[in-house]
């Protein structure tokens, strides 16, 4: 069967290397090339893989733009894989391939249709999965053409479920693709009665908020952590991502007043006191207000976190000195 590809992440970097592998008929790759790739977790650059392999190759931005529909067509897929793009396809472009368009979502379907699929598994989530199925008019919803599962640990970070989506992505494909070779497109529908949905997150949704538990914040930032923007934090006029922390130890003897900085061992790590519970932050980075990175920006009796009150109080007096000023 004729296979056009299209995506920019590690997952369709992972989905085209399985298709060479299997010596499938790829006539052609879409890659997604933006202007800037700093709002694209995971992004991988499908061109230098397509060069080396002889591939038909072509960049776009928009999905839906006339000269990629006009591109597809060209190419006369009989399956179009759409894979790590958050761009949905026209239905004009589902209608080119003779059989199909053949989307991925990487949770245990139908759970978990939706957005951000990585950072809602490791908040919520005992298993995850890597699914390709027929898109159709619904979201994540299409019958399930393979599916490969895999556990989520307590202790998983998000590049850590990268690692295992990648994983399964490469066992479903090597049942998937010889099946495809065959002519075989079989698909599974979804139950429906058992499906959820998980909502977009920002970067900003990684904001830590230090009254709630050590479990909840350390769940937080594992979940925030690279390949994503990571869990936010402040100290003054200091914008602080948290990259790694600990769940203390439950016999440490310690008690200090939420957001403090309690202690720090000779790695820089230092202690925080959460709502309940202590937690070690292991690995961060710390910028100021012109963006400027600093380092081992965190010290013993600092407080973490902006306080409502306090701040108000500050933006009143600095108020205050600019009337002042300006009389």
């Amino acid at each position: 069967m004729r296979i056009v590809i299209a995506g920019a992440v590690s997952s369709t970097l992972a989905t085209l290397n399985q298709m060479i592998k299997h010596g499938m008929d790829v006539v052609g790759v879409l890659g997604y090339e933006p202007e800037s790739i700093k709002n694209v977790s995971g992004y991988a650059l499908l061109k230098p893989i397509a060069e080396d392999n002889n591939l038909p190759y072509k960049a776009f931005y928009k999905i839906n733009d006339q000269a990629i529909i006009d591109q597809i067509q060209e190419w006369k897929p009989d399956l179009l894989f759409v894979v790590g793009l958050s761009q949905l396809v026209s239905d004009q472009i589902i209608q080119i391939p003779t059989n199909g368009v053949v989307g991925f979502h990487p949770t245990v379907l139908p759970k978990g249709r939706g957005r951000a699929p990585i950072t809602w598994t490791v908040l919520n989530e005992k298993q995850g999965g890597a699914n390709f199925f027929f898109i159709g008019d619904g979201v994540d919803n299409g019958p399930i053409l393979e599916q490969e599962l895999f556990d989520v640990s307590e202790d998983d970070y998000a590049e850590d479920i990268e690692l295992k989506i990648l994983e399964a992505i490469a066992n479903a494909l090597d049942r998937l693709l010889p099946r495809i070779k065959q002519g075989d497109i079989t698909a599974i529908p979804q139950d429906d009665k058992k499906a959820s949905y998980y909502g977009r997150r920002a970067p900003n949704d990684g904001l830590i908020n230090w009254q709630t538990d050590a479990n909840t914040i350390y769940s937080l930032i594992r979940a925030s952590s690279k390949p994503h923007p990571g869990a936010i934090t402040f100290k003054e006029d200091l914008k602080v991502i948290v990259w790694r922390a600990k769940l203390a130890d439950k016999e440490l003897n310690y008690t200090g007043v939420v957001g403090r900085i309690l202690d720090a061992n000779e790695e820089d790590h230092v202690l925080v006191q959460t709502g309940n519970g202590l937690l070690w932050i292991t690995e961060y980075e710390a910028y100021d207000l012109e963006g400027n990175k600093l380092q081992q920006a965190l010290k013993v009796g600092q407080k973490l976190g902006y306080y409502t009150d306090i701040e108000l109080f500050k933006l009143k007096q600095e108020i205050d000195q600019l009337k002042k000023a300006l009389k």
